[in-house]
């Protein structure tokens, strides 16, 4: 018994130094065929609207750079303005880009200091990415954008109410309309978080979103995915398992699903720990969800799975290869092919992965 753990207690810091020197590359020989790499870095991806290109930022505050999926070919968009860094990129139905963007000046010792301090609303239009029109709107974390017309939808500092409204183009200078709140909290109790993710296509009658809650220590320690209905002012909730982080990103183009990241399949002691690993919901209020990676537990205590967003013919969700340290943290942007996967689930070609 000694010697077996004098062996044991020698092997594990050789294990656990051999797998911090590992690559993104050599990583993914590890993984299922279903799984291919589109870039070393980069973070927080976004398709466009043809599904022919991703939108990335190169870190969490910083520019937008765009690849194109069949030829690799990287090229940076944002760099013909200055600006004090950019937090998130999306694509609205027509082509442009909605950009959240915090204070002009950058503050390296606290690079995200305007993460929750009230982010820009900033439209660049394709045709002319050199200059960015603001919206005079102000955001907290991401907003979401319709993918069949120009609803947007934001959370407003603080992140206990969001706001809708839609973009129009008044002498070709994007403006917002039809601004109203659709969602508050500002009378609940004090530790409750939301954040917009997507309008429910095809009909963008309802919005989807995440709602958080937790206490004076973690305000996120719980989260679930939630709609609410723009015509009948009716509020859904698609998770509902307490202790537990499930947030909402990519909507499927038929709206019957979307991605999450959950901590589910995670032990009661390693929740909210950011170790999480991306789903499939299925939105009809059962609950039902699908297991899509296990990043997570494959690499334990080290990489995740997160920010999936998903093209416009629902066969491949971009995603993120994730730090287990932060929101949005990683480096790096994995293609998971749907239909290679479900082809490997159904005839047992790599590994299987379980249903929660």
């Amino acid at each position: 018994m000694k010697k077996t753990f004098i062996v044991v207690a020698i092997l594990i810091p050789q294990l656990v130094n051999q797998a911090n020197a590992q690559t993104i590359e050599s990583l993914m020989k590890e993984l299922p065929s279903y799984f291919s790499i589109l870039t070393t870095w980069g973070v927080r991806p976004e398709w466009d609207e043809k599904s022919e290109n991703i939108y990335f930022l190169n870190k969490l505050v910083g520019d937008v750079f765009k690849i194109n999926i069949a030829t690799k070919e990287v090229s940076q968009v944002t760099s013909g303005f200055y600006h004090g860094g950019i937090y998130r990129v999306l694509c609205l139905s027509n082509g442009d880009l909605l950009l959240a963007m915090g204070s002009n000046i950058f503050d390296a010792t606290n690079p995200e200091k305007d993460r929750h301090a009230g982010l820009g609303l900033y439209v660049l239009k394709k045709e002319n990415p050199n200059k960015p029109y603001p919206l005079n709107a102000f955001c907290d974390e991401g907003p979401a954008v319709s993918k069949n017309s120009m609803k947007i939808a934001w959370t407003l500092q603080g992140q206990r109410e969001i706001k809708a409204g839609e973009i129009y183009y008044d002498e070709g200078v994007p403006r917002l309309k039809n601004v109203q709140t659709i969602i508050s909290y500002r009378d609940s109790m004090a530790y409750m978080r939301l954040e917009t993710q997507d309008f429910r296509p095809p009909l963008n009658e309802e919005l989807i979103y995440t709602h958080y809650w937790g206490d004076e220590k973690d305000q996120y320690y719980n989260s679930q995915v939630f709609g609410f209905n723009l015509i009948t002012k009716k509020t859904t909730k698609y998770t509902d398992l307490s202790n537990s982080y499930n947030e909402a990103e990519g909507i499927f183009p038929d709206g019957d699903f979307m991605v999450i990241e959950s901590d589910r399949h995670q032990p009661m002691e390693e929740r909210n720990k950011y170790k999480l690993d991306i789903y499939k919901l299925k939105l009809d209020g059962s609950g039902e969800v699908e297991r899509l990676a296990d990043f997570s537990t494959r690499y334990f205590n080290r990489i995740k799975s997160d920010n999936p967003v998903v093209n416009k013919t629902g066969n491949i969700i971009a995603h993120q290869f994730g730090f287990q340290k932060g929101a949005g943290d990683g480096r790096g942007i994995f293609l998971l092919d749907l239909e290679a996967y479900e082809y490997s689930r159904n005839f047992g070609n790599g590994p299987s992965h379980s249903d929660y």
